[in-house]
């Protein structure tokens, strides 16, 4: 059975609590899906190696946005170690496989933008 029902998908995508920009972030990525026009674009914000605060700016699909709304919840207050390897499989899970399947590139969009902020994060700091 599937975590989410189309519902509470609208609902997350609805949700403004990790919408919003950072003043204060360390590193920022964008990143879209070209076929679809979605776009994401993370910020966060690292004090030792932990994420204190994450959020995402974005417009697109409900499922895209859902999932950076999930993918943000779930980072907060995390260390970058124990987040590095999040990948699909987490977002099929928390979304729920019939959710994933309707839109695999725009329910993967946010976790690869987390990606690629986590490594433009580490080039930046000069740690991996």
């Amino acid at each position: 059975m599937d975590k989410y029902t189309i519902e509470d998908i609208i609902e997350l995508s609805n949700d403004k609590t990790y919408k919003k920009e950072l003043e204060d972030f360390d590193v920022a990525v964008e990143g879209g899906n070209p076929g679809c026009g979605d776009i994401v674009k993370i910020y966060l914000k690292v004090n030792e190696q932990e994420i204190v605060k994450a959020s995402y700016v974005g417009n697109g699909c409900t499922i895209s946005q859902a999932s950076a709304n999930l993918l943000m919840y779930h980072i907060n207050n995390k260390k970058l170690n124990e987040i590095e390897n999040i990948d699909i499989d987490f977002i099929k899970q928390e979304l729920g496989e019939n959710i994933y399947l309707l839109r695999p590139n725009c329910a993967s969009l946010a976790i690869n933008v987390l990606k690629a902020t986590i490594k433009k994060y580490y080039r930046t700091k000069n740690l991996k």
